[in-house]
């Protein structure tokens, strides 16, 4: 039943994408109102919840910030760090990553799409809401965690696909939903993916990439 309800909610937020969204101007617009959007999709998906009268969502509560994940792998790797540092690390990586291009396009750009990046990083809640909240929670369920972030991880990276990023990207995407819902998992809570994610995109935006 989760899946046709994601079906279902996906096919309304690429029906209204295409119909209502698609030839929108500014492109600042175009690209908020299809990140809104994406509540179509969990229209279908609270509906469930409340017809079984089920959690939303396992991953709405406290992080456990002491707990360990792997480095590289999450579950598996040359060391262990505890949750916080592995995400302040994740954080220091993505900022040095992503400063070249932050600096090529000066203060002034910044200035001008500072209210875009704040506008996105709140509308990206939405998308953890659906991905690392519900979908992880109702998979993990059926399928354990580890395929259960290996399937939301593959479907994050598709549906980067319907706003147009290249199959490069969206593999990407996929490799990062990897971890986000990685720590998802380790965490109990999607409070550290939202930061993380929240942070990529802000990034993203001050850099031109979105």
């Amino acid at each position: 039943m989760t899946t046709i309800c994601f079906g279902v909610g996906f096919f309304l937020y690429l029906h209204v994408n295409s119909r209502w969204i698609i030839d929108l101007n500014p492109k600042e617009l175009h690209i908020i109102l299809n990140r809104l959007s994406l509540i179509f999709i969990m229209i279908p998906l609270i509906t469930l919840s409340l017809i079984y009268k089920i959690p939303f969502m396992r991953y709405w509560k406290k992080p456990q910030w002491n707990e360990l994940i792997g480095i590289p792998f999450i579950w598996s790797g040359f060391r262990q760090s505890k949750v916080k540092y592995f995400l302040l690390i994740a954080l220091t990586i993505n900022l040095f990553a992503f400063m070249p291009f932050i600096i090529r396009n000066g203060w002034t750009y910044i200035h001008e799409v500072w209210l875009l990046a704040i506008i996105l990083s709140i509308t990206n809640v939405i998308e953890e809401m659906i991905w690392r909240g519900t979908l992880l929670s109702r998979f993990s369920e059926q399928l354990g965690d580890k395929w259960a972030v290996i399937v939301t991880s593959l479907g994050f990276g598709l549906q980067h696909y319907s706003l147009g990023f290249s199959w490069g990207v969206c593999i990407a995407y996929s490799l990062g939903g990897l971890f986000f819902g990685g720590i998802t998992i380790k965490s109990k809570s999607i409070v550290p993916t939202v930061i993380w994610h929240m942070s990529i995109n802000a990034l993203m935006v001050f850099s031109g990439l979105i």
